[in-house]
């Protein structure tokens, strides 16, 4: 199992499971390699693929989601981790990569 680490003079370390690093790189149009960088230009189509990305689970999620709460009667039924709780952190650096005009990078 491998670790990812993101990184940007906007924000501190961010550092990733490997497979969940690759799943948020699919989701913005990257694929997963040693090293990588979002250029500083590119920051806001990473923003954007991935917010998308993360509306379109929440849709699907929250009906299934209240579904089988509905099934389970009385018994509380958590919500599953997905893509929002994983992308979190990293929409937060590219973001802020965004308002400074700087590149994020990531390394294994």
């Amino acid at each position: 199992m491998s670790i990812v680490v993101f990184r940007s003079r906007a924000a501190g370390e961010i550092v990733m499971m490997g497979d969940t690093a690759e799943q948020l790189l699919a989701l913005i149009g990257r694929s997963m390699a040693e090293r990588g960088v979002i250029p500083a230009d590119q920051v806001a189509d990473a923003i954007e693929r991935l917010t998308g990305a993360v509306e379109q689970e929440r849709n699907l999620v929250g009906t299934r989601w209240a579904d089988a709460a509905a099934e389970d009667g009385d018994r509380p039924v958590e919500p599953p981790v997905g893509v929002a709780q994983r992308a979190f952190p990293l929409l937060a650096m590219l973001r802020a990569a965004q308002r400074s005009g700087v590149d994020v990078t990531w390394g294994v």
